[in-house]
């Protein structure tokens, strides 16, 4: 018995880290099934319909002529007042027609050309600190909205509720337009259902910040006027949040406000958005995880602690990795020496994936997912193979040192449906 203890030892430190990330990650749903808001995934706002809040509906965007227009013709049909939102289009660095169709359809077109300061993040802190302060008539929020996006008709009610209740940084639930399109915008679709509703519902319920997603965001004017838009990486909604955590900021929920943004089909567009989303979350994670767990456990302060922890949380299908190799260690222990298992390792392993499977399954029923994503997590195997080859690339382009700047999607698939 004395020479399992090694690798008994071994096992249950390999299931830790994986073991523990996976019961947050079940807290947090918990959490999510006990919020009442939950609820409002159907869009729909009950509410009075007295507008008290004029929005500037921000757009940033570069070469987005294809799927500019009538993503801007569908903003008009939002059942807000019309006379209490303006449409601003950022025409940032474009070589295409992207101002030319913003005034065709009636927006306000901001041109900017800046081969430098190249970026999303970069635009936005420009228009918030130039253009904002001179805009003609009343500014009282600002909305952020992709340029490839839709949202449901009653998006701005939402906002506008909790805007009159003092809330200040607002994020509404972001999802995925095309779901059934591909495997790959089905397994996005899981992702973004944990993602972006589950986990910032179960953190609302909680009383913690629920974070920024970068499309369906809004800020009160008095935030734009103080700061501006600080943060400029390529996972600036990240970073964003994290600079008003740490100024005692908290990130509203508003799950009824929902925007959907059409998801890459092709691997290769698909691989560079993930690229640039998780190198860029790698990035953060090495900057501010160990100052946030530090600052959190000496001011006791609960969502500091959460940043830290939300930020160590990989994407899902590493973290599903973590669980499975040491359970499968567990299992070929167990078939080498039955007895030799320590029963703890085995429920740990055990309780993590489940707690995975839980989290997974929960998160498709709070959005009401279509049948057809359930589906479609046989190709979880597929997935799992592509997103390594993203990573090992993502890694390769990391050692070379890339560049931070704005790499937009590629629409033209998107517009010949």
């Amino acid at each position: 018995m004395a020479g399992m203890l090694p690798i008994n030892l071994i096992l249950l430190l390999a299931a830790l880290p994986g073991a523990g990330l996976a019961f947050y990650l079940l807290g947090l749903t918990v959490a999510a099934c006990l919020h009442p808001a939950r609820r409002r995934i159907d869009g729909r706002y009950e509410g009075p319909r007295t507008a008290r809040t004029h929005f500037l509906i921000l757009i940033p965007a570069h070469n987005e002529e294809l799927l500019l227009g009538e993503v801007l013709d569908r903003l008009r049909q939002l059942t807000y007042p019309v006379n209490h939102t303006t449409l601003a289009v950022i025409a940032d660095n474009c070589t295409d027609s992207t101002a030319a169709v913003a005034r065709q359809h009636g927006a306000l077109v901001w041109e900017r050309t800046d081969t430098l300061r190249r970026g999303k993040g970069q635009a936005l802190d420009w228009a918030m600190r130039t253009r904002i302060p001179s805009l003609e008539g009343p500014c009282e929020a600002v909305v952020i909205l992709d340029a490839d996006s839709t949202v449901n008709p009653d998006f701005l009610w939402f906002m506008d509720e909790q805007l009159a209740q003092g809330r200040e940084v607002l994020q509404g639930y972001y999802g995925v337009q095309n779901p059934l399109e591909s495997w790959r915008t089905a397994l996005t679709t899981v992702s973004l259902a944990a993602f972006h509703f589950l986990r910032p519902l179960g953190r609302d319920r909680l009383g913690l910040p629920c974070g920024l997603k970068g499309n369906g965001m809004c800020f009160a004017r008095r935030l734009v006027t103080q700061y501006g838009y600080p943060a400029f990486s390529v996972v600036e909604d990240v970073e964003l949040a994290l600079f008003y955590l740490q100024q005692g900021i908290r990130v509203q929920f508003v799950p009824g406000a929902q925007v959907m943004g059409q998801m890459a089909v092709s691997a290769q567009a698909a691989g560079t958005q993930r690229a640039r989303w998780e190198g860029g979350r790698l990035a953060l994670l090495r900057r501010h995880c160990w100052p946030l767990l530090r600052e959190g456990v000496r001011r006791r302060d609960a969502a500091r602690l959460d940043g830290a922890l939300d930020l160590l949380v990989p994407p899902f299908a590493i973290l599903w990795a973590a669980t499975v190799l040491p359970a499968l260690g567990v299992a070929v222990w167990w078939l080498v020496a039955p007895h030799g298992v320590w029963p703890a390792t085995a429920v740990l392993c055990g309780g993590a994936l489940g707690a995975e499977l839980l989290y997974v399954l929960v998160a498709l029923r709070l959005i009401r997912a279509p049948a057809g994503v359930y589906w479609r997590l046989a190709a979880v195997p597929l997935f799992l193979a592509w997103k390594l080859v993203v990573y090992v690339r993502m890694f390769q382009q990391a050692r070379r040192g890339g560049a931070e700047e704005w790499i937009r999607t590629d629409r033209t698939a998107m517009k010949k449906k």
